[in-house]
């Protein structure tokens, strides 16, 4: 494959692929985005090169693939970096030869995916591995976690597939965790033989170690701590600072290490400060929510990735430089989120405090050498939020 290869990015709505066009323009690539909304960060861009649209991979996968390969045949495109989920199905496309073998989609294979996307198998290998998890409930039907749980403990049911907080209830043991787990069952209408992972609730900060490996080798990591998040139940952060702590970059490297990795992935923990403990909570393996600070940081992921794949894993080396800690990235509508979500919950005086004590040094979606892009997230989300009432909407198929 040659040097100046076009890259498609999918899921172009949101922040983590807005970064990541940014951050390959900012290197010379052209990047074409794509989503199945006309509306969003990239498509608001300037930085883009074109624009397309595809069917739902949650509702349409066949017709979604399609479209892909139709976008990257129409602008010759010889990379694809996915922004969200739907990488799973492209690798899968890929596998089954249904993608045009000269466009590379620099991911894990699929077995490997599918296991570090169910979280109650992720959980488990991690805990062999001897990486910290929060203890976890075994269980088979919601009736019997009534009797294997502490009414006096609180607890945290995960479905074994969902992001940015979906799928994610809490409940104090015995005859509560129940009714909880058997409201899951109905509401993600979820398969009775892959019931929720549950978990004792632990607690601590939310911190992110993100990586870039190939095949199996490391190329570069950066770590962040969460400083706000967007809903208080937890999820995607709103205010963080990149921070370095050893013990968690330890386990998320020697996880990776063990599943050979191969491409993107930001491992979340929980870490206590007091106690000096840390759990693995999971991974994301694709670009994620908070990758805007690393590019802030002095860590291009995006072009790195695709350093790797043009011209080699040693030339994404050399270019990885330095990192620098201390930065501080702010997400400016989804503070504005957050707010509305502690008046929801009663939380006046919090949600009209006009100042944190922190100073942010960037910002997820106002650039202004790019200003429209603010709008057209806001767009999105105030499109979003009309049709579901929801501040974290839920796409079928999100949960499961």
């Amino acid at each position: 494959m040659g040097d100046e290869s076009t890259v498609l990015l999918t899921h172009g709505w949101c922040r983590s692929s807005y970064s990541a066009l940014r951050g390959l323009v900012r290197k010379g690539v052209k990047v074409v985005v794509a989503d199945t909304s006309r509306i969003g960060m990239c498509q608001a861009s300037r930085l883009a090169h074109a624009r397309g649209g595809y069917r739902s991979p949650y509702v349409d996968p066949v017709g979604f693939v399609a479209d892909i390969t139709e976008l990257c045949l129409r602008h010759e495109v010889g990379v694809i970096i996915p922004g969200h989920e739907e990488g799973e199905l492209l690798v899968q496309a890929r596998e089954a030869g249904r993608l045009p073998a000269v466009i590379a989609l620099p991911m894990v294979d699929s077995v490997t995916l599918a296991l570090v996307n169910d979280k109650d198998r992720m959980s488990r290998l991690a805990r062999g591995l001897r990486v910290a998890v929060a203890p976890i409930v075994e269980y088979r039907t919601p009736a019997e976690a009534q009797a294997v749980t502490d009414p006096d403990r609180w607890y945290v049911a995960r479905a074994r597939r969902g992001n940015s907080s979906k799928g994610v209830r809490f409940a104090r043991g015995g005859e509560a965790l129940t009714r909880e787990l058997e409201r899951m069952m109905t509401d993600f209408d979820l398969d009775h033989d892959r019931p929720p992972i549950v978990q004792e609730r632990v607690t601590g900060d939310g911190w992110g170690v993100s990586c870039l490996y190939w095949h199996g080798r490391r190329i570069a990591s950066f770590t962040h701590r969460r400083l706000q998040e967007k809903v208080t139940i937890g999820g995607t952060s709103t205010l963080r600072v990149g921070a370095s702590n050893p013990a968690l970059e330890s386990d998320a490297h020697r996880l990776l290490d063990a599943l050979d990795w191969h491409g993107l992935a930001m491992l979340e923990f929980k870490y206590d400060a007091e106690s000096g403990r840390h759990h693995f909570i999971e991974i994301n393996p694709r670009l994620w929510g908070s990758i805007d600070l690393s590019l802030s940081s002095g860590v291009n992921f995006a072009w790195l990735l695709y350093l790797a794949e043009t011209r080699g894993p040693e030339a994404a080396l050399v270019a990885a430089g330095p990192v620098r800690d201390g930065v501080v990235e702010r997400w400016l509508l989804g503070d504005v989120i957050r707010r509305l979500d502690l008046l929801r919950r009663g939380r006046l005086a919090e949600a009209l405090r006009l100042r944190d004590g922190v100073r942010a040094d960037a910002f997820d979606d106002f650039k202004l050498d790019d200003p429209l892009v603010l709008f057209g997230e806001a767009f999105y989300y105030l499109a979003k939020g009309l049709k579901t009432k929801s501040m974290n909407p839920l796409e079928a198929g999100m949960v499961r």
